[in-house]
């Protein structure tokens, strides 16, 4: 079997690269509504557009022979954690083929990754690392994790609840119980670009999820906005959303994320029949000079 090689490129490099990226993302399904359907992550014919949205990104690949069989990307960008703005890593798309995993590769590449931040100066003051990992049918990629990886030192992971509503059962909440927002310090980690009340948002071209009873695109209409915007409560944001959208005769399901340690948010929506089709999870890496924890995380889904 030939050597794992490593190459480090942006996005006016990764060209050569993409169709065995493509490949390779087609190849990880992730289910939904208990195993209803699965679907599969499209980033496009360019591929990197999604994440050069987001901030300065770079690619590191894992090659044997001409096939990638492993890929992480890492964009910097300008964090809030613990209300305090914060230079960040946002380690995305770790991806690794299925005959691959269990063999640490997932480690090395973030290891490699972290070894071109120490040696760039401008990346060596970063304080945040963080990234997210869609749950597959097996769990996310940290599964096949081995040894000590660096996201396994990280103290405040958390998971996020998915959710893909129906517009129209948005619009009809009730708000009489609804939760008011976090009063406690949490990590806000997008949106990337400041949008407008109440802050529509749709990746259709450059991150798509296509699902495999069809092979075509699910239409998502993403609700990025975090705590700040939820005034006077979580669902009343929902519900401005959900307006919005059949007002606007968007089609589309309503896809947004919340912390699951929100219990009170989630049993109040589920009560109303909104229940969740997906999990996430939020690794981090905090270095010093930064709050020792936080009690929720906000991750757009248009940023997962």
């Amino acid at each position: 079997m030939s050597r794992v090689r490593f190459v480090l490129t942006d996005p006016n490099g990764i060209a050569p690269y993409v169709p065995e990226l493509r490949r390779l993302e087609q190849s990880i399904r992730y289910p939904i509504s208990d195993g209803a359907d699965h679907f599969f992550i499209d980033h496009g014919p360019r591929y990197h557009p999604f994440f050069s949205n987001l901030g300065e990104a770079r690619f590191l690949l894992a090659l044997r022979g001409d096939r990638v069989i492993g890929s992480v990307a890492g964009v910097m960008r300008t964090v809030s954690v613990g209300g305090r703005p914060t230079r960040a890593l946002y380690i995305c798309d770790l991806k690794v083929a299925a005959e691959e995993r269990g063999q640490g590769l997932s480690r090395r590449l973030i290891q490699v990754g972290l070894r071109h931040v120490i040696q760039d100066r401008d990346l060596r003051q970063t304080r945040f690392f963080y990234g997210a990992a869609m749950r597959g049918s097996l769990g996310d990629v940290m599964r096949s994790a081995q040894g000590a990886h660096p996201f396994k030192l990280g103290s405040s992971n958390a998971r996020l609840r998915l959710y893909f509503a129906a517009p129209e059962a948005l619009a009809r909440l009730d708000l009489e119980q609804a939760p008011p927002p976090p009063r406690s310090q949490g990590a806000v980690l997008g949106p990337a670009t400041p949008t407008e009340e109440p802050g529509l948002f749709s990746t259709a071209g450059s991150k798509d999820l296509r699902l495999v009873s069809s092979g075509q695109p699910w239409p998502l209409i993403h609700l990025p906005l975090g705590p700040e915007a939820w005034r006077p409560s979580w669902g009343a944001y929902l519900r401005r959303c959900g307006e919005a959208i059949v007002s606007r005769g968007l089609q589309g399901s309503a896809c947004f994320a919340i912390d699951e340690r929100m219990e009170n948010h989630i049993s109040w929506l589920s009560a109303q029949g909104v229940t969740p089709g997906a999990v996430c999870t939020v690794y981090s890496l905090r270095l010093s000079l930064l709050p020792a924890s936080v009690t929720w995380v906000h991750l757009p889904t248009s940023e997962i």
